[in-house]
């Protein structure tokens, strides 16, 4: 019997050295850190906010005092909240507008160019920067209007992705970052992050990096310029096949924006992405929602729709994770459950070898001494089972919360949990969606006949009908796709889509017409 114990106690033994995993990587663990600290930093944000709006609330200010005010707040606002930057540019627009002053009205204009470049609003950011005559700008605005055009351009270009518009945007943006390095001061940390880009835009690569290189290491972590050189030279890193240093820079760039307060970022969604690459499954789930959050609260349309489309990836391997690790729990309850059978067994076979050590005592009175140090062993070899097995109790349970919160922890253990998940997943997607189109369901509507008309029920955002035209209005047309998105059949997609364009006023044209939601004419 002791021998079958030690065997027991080896075998769990080892599973749990397999299971405990390497250490994490110190830069992600720091990296973890400063996004347990983003609200500290979000005060800070706040408060320099909230410093500005107390000083433009005072009445003795001139014009001239609260056009520069309005503008300091919407440069705060930026990258923060874009639709309140826009507010405060618009104010300071009325007051140049006011004084007539053209200079004023075409610097804010400009702001608002960049704010509409953020937010995805890529055709009002055109006609606004075309609207601005170049010929009658002061010197002091060139180099906000070449980096609006270079940013804008950039903007476009990534939005394009694969399509032929690719090339004319990217020419665009080099032709006027090559104006702007003709207006920054080489002495400018901006100039030489312009000068990088454009050693890797015509192919010089080990220049570049060698520049990205030295802003990463003079400029400040919480700067725009820090974080632009470290997601650029993890760029650089990641077409050089080298993954540790891509995803070190991917590391440094998002610290930098986190402590900026930057909610417009692309250094966290691609940094999930790698780490769910790497089987690094929650971490890249807690990343890729965080950085939708971030790009909700920003109103930045295109990181929404680029995180959304890895959001589903990320999640299904999350889900499969949790799936994993319950079925794991399960299997060392189980095999807790045996051990105390085991040990329960143990002690019945001792309790009935102290009744005969009990019973032979009579006849073996010399063997007392004896007696008693087996009895003790016994009960000692008994103690010391039970002590190792609340100690594999705890360390079972330290494995399976090892980087979790103590929710999901409580989570695993519901057997409502994968539909709670589902049910917040839904939420997120809803939300982030009519953050992008906030009249889908009036527009969706106008094309079902009057009788046939979806009403929300209270508190619902979209039904399950509404959800799959959602999708497909992202772009998303395949049934098998969206019935993973949703975790349907594909019959059912395919049944639900089937009822909804027999209530549609145009079937025929139906899905075409849904696509059109939300376009400018």
């Amino acid at each position: 019997m002791r021998r079958l114990v030690v065997v027991m106690i080896s075998l769990f033994g080892g599973v749990l050295s397999v299971c405990a995993g390497k250490g994490t990587d110190t830069i992600l663990v720091r990296l973890d850190k400063v996004l347990g600290q983003q609200q500290i930093y979000m005060k800070q944000k706040e408060g320099r906010i909230d410093s500005l709006k107390r000083l433009l609330a005072r009445p003795s200010l001139t014009l001239q005092q609260k056009f520069r005010l309005n503008k300091r707040l919407g440069t705060e606002y930026e990258l923060f909240v874009s639709d309140s930057a826009m507010a405060y540019f618009d104010r300071s627009l009325l007051i140049a507008d006011s004084l007539h002053n053209v200079s004023w009205a075409d610097e804010i204009r400009l702001c608002q160019v960049s704010v509409l470049s953020v937010s995805g609003m890529y055709k009002e950011a055109w006609d606004r920067l075309h609207g601005i005559n170049r010929t009658t700008l002061p010197d002091s605005l060139l180099p906000a209007f070449y980096n609006c055009g270079r940013q804008l351009n950039s903007f476009l270009a990534s939005y394009s992705h694969d399509s032929a518009y690719v090339a004319k945007y990217a020419a665009l943006q080099n032709k006027y970052r090559d104006s702007l390095l003709t207006v920054l001061s080489p002495a400018l940390p901006e100039y030489r992050l312009y000068e990088a880009e454009r050693f890797v835009a015509t192919h010089q690569y080990m220049q570049a990096k060698k520049i990205f290189q030295e802003l990463v290491h003079s400029q400040p972590e919480e700067s725009n310029v820090f974080a632009r050189a470290a997601f650029s030279l993890a760029q650089l890193y990641r077409d050089e096949g080298r993954p540790e240093e891509y995803e070190k820079y991917l590391i440094l760039s998002t610290i930098s924006d986190i402590k900026a307060s930057v909610k417009e970022n692309a250094a966290l969604p691609s940094l999930a992405f790698v780490l769910y690459g790497q089987g690094d499954i929650t971490r890249a789930y807690h990343y890729i929602k965080r950085s939708l959050e971030d790009a909700i609260f920003c109103n930045a349309r295109l990181r929404t729709i680029e995180i959304s489309g890895m959001l589903p990836v990320i999640d299904a391997a999350y889900k499969l994770q949790i799936e994993r690790q319950r079925r794991q729990l399960v299997l060392f309850l189980i095999i807790v459950s045996l051990l105390s059978v085991f040990l329960i067994i143990s002690v019945v076979l001792i309790y009935k070898q102290v009744k005969k050590l009990s019973v032979a005592r009579r006849h073996l009175r010399q063997a007392n001494h004896i007696k008693e140090e087996y009895i003790g062993h016994f009960l000692n070899l008994c103690s010391l089972y039970i002590e190792k097995l609340d100690n594999f109790r705890r360390t079972v349970n330290r494995k399976i919360t090892a980087g979790q919160t103590e929710e999901l922890l409580k989570l695993t253990k519901s057997s409502q949990f994968a539909g709670m998940e589902q049910k917040e997943f839904y939420a997120n997607f809803d939300n982030a969606f009519l953050h992008l189109y906030p009249d889908f369901v009036t527009e969706f509507n106008r094309l079902l006949q009057p009788e046939e008309r979806f009403i929300m029920k209270p508190g619902e955002l979209l039904n399950t009908e509404l959800r799959i035209f959602a999708i497909i209005r992202l772009g998303i047309d395949d049934s098998s796709k969206i019935a993973n998105f949703l975790h349907y059949s594909i019959n059912t997609i395919y049944t639900y889509r089937n009822k909804v364009k027999n209530k549609a006023i145009n079937r025929e044209n139906f899905e075409e017409e849904i696509m059109k939601i939300g376009v400018l004419e």
